[in-house]
């Protein structure tokens, strides 16, 4: 959506910055001009991450800088037909008191970017790291500046990765994209039933297979239930990937 201002979130290491460079890569062989500025990594380090991924793209602008007000100018001039800044929490304004990723500095550069996609009609990307408990490191009110927030979930050692829409100011948030972690970078699983099911037995007692929805996505996911004799005190139920309050309802 032109104007609008991306936010994705995941763990340090998920995949956010491949995902960013692939589909940078993809607009710009569409005859777009695409900025990508780094605030973690040099030209040459993305240059070598670009090659590994083997994604290219005429039309593609890497800028290693964390200064954003310097970022503005050089997208000023550029005038790029999408933006990409990896990640926020590097970025910092002079002006602004406070050392690159705390909390003043983190909400002062959303809302300057967010001031320049809406003055200049550009779709922006901006990478977020994710904190222990699972939300954006920042201020709370950072996904309330942003118009999108998307989150990239995974395993730490899977090579599965979610891509899950948790707020989308000009759209549906029901929607989730399923991708697997290779050589090549992050690749769309077309059939995400048949991944989770590829190990099923059959004939293994206490499992079974039940249709979910995942979003608008319906997914065959499988459901283990182990049951042991309690050696000392009351038995308990233990619940894990499933509400607890639920599974007493059976």
């Amino acid at each position: 959506m032109p104007g609008s201002l991306v936010l994705i979130g995941g763990e340090p290491g998920i995949g956010k910055s491949t995902l960013l460079l692939q589909v940078s890569a993809i607009v710009a062989k569409s005859n777009k001009s695409v900025a990508y500025v780094s605030g973690e990594e040099s030209v040459s380090q993305v240059k070598l991450r670009a090659e590994r991924l083997n994604v290219s793209g005429k039309g593609l602008f890497i800028l290693a800088e964390t200064n954003l007000s310097a970022v503005v100018q050089y997208l000023q001039e550029l005038s790029p037909g999408l933006v990409v800044i990896d990640s926020i929490q590097t970025m910092y304004l002079e002006d602004v008191s406070g050392t690159p990723g705390n909390l003043a500095q983190i909400r002062e550069c959303t809302q300057r970017l967010m001031r320049w996609v809406k003055q200049s009609n550009v779709p922006l990307f901006i990478a977020g790291h994710v904190t222990k408990d699972g939300s954006i490191a920042g201020p709370g009110a950072l996904e309330h500046i942003v118009d999108v927030v998307l989150y990239l979930e995974g395993e730490p050692f899977g090579s599965y990765r979610v891509l899950r829409g948790v707020k989308n100011r000009f759209g549906s948030t029901n929607e989730v994209g399923i991708f697997e972690m290779g050589q090549g970078g992050l690749v769309e699983v077309e059939n995400p039933s048949q991944v989770l099911l590829s190990q099923h037995n059959d004939a293994a007692i206490g499992s079974i297979v039940v249709p979910t929805l995942e979003g608008s996505r319906p997914l065959l996911v499988e459901i283990q239930a182990l049951t042991t004799p309690a050696s000392f005190g009351p038995p308990r139920r233990i619940a894990n990937g499933i509400d607890f309050n639920r599974l007493l309802l059976i």
